[in-house]
């Protein structure tokens, strides 16, 4: 499953097709439904990023 981080963008971000986007920090992120291949991804997101997010 691709993963991607960016960490600098202009503009809005906009689903391209009719997805809701939000912006939530990694330790957030059991908080929200996702299909249970995406979870084990969560740990490398905290990683990557922080818990904080930023």
């Amino acid at each position: 499953m691709p993963l991607y981080v960016c960490r600098r963008w202009t503009g809005l971000v906009t689903g391209r097709e009719g997805q809701v986007v939000r912006w939530v920090r990694p330790r957030d992120l059991r908080s929200y439904p996702m299909p249970p291949a995406d979870e084990p991804l969560i740990p490398a997101l905290i990683d990557l990023v922080g818990a904080g997010g930023g």
